[in-house]
């Protein structure tokens, strides 16, 4: 449980730092920056190919198209919120 914790503040912990990038950048060109998870990862040099019909294809593309800082932010507050200490 605590290796998940740690990947849960990790996951926020890049949230943050992604909504600060979209920042200084929207500060740079004057205009709203907003990078997609798909943008992110073309970053990293990583092309995720989406099937082309179906439910999963939807799912892929709406998380694909959302901002990169949403997508990792989220994730890491549910699963901050999952694996949260018990008392």
């Amino acid at each position: 449980m605590g290796i998940l914790r740690i990947v849960a503040w990790v996951l926020v912990g890049l949230g943050i730092a992604l909504i600060g990038a979209d920042g200084i950048s929207t500060l740079e060109q004057g205009e709203t920056v907003l990078r997609s998870s798909r943008e992110i990862l073309a970053l990293f040099g990583l092309e995720i190919g989406v099937l082309e019909s179906g439910f999963a294809a939807g799912v892929a593309n709406v998380l694909l198209g959302a901002p990169g800082w949403m997508v990792l932010g989220l994730l890491g507050v549910i699963l901050v919120l999952i694996f949260r200490p018990v008392d």
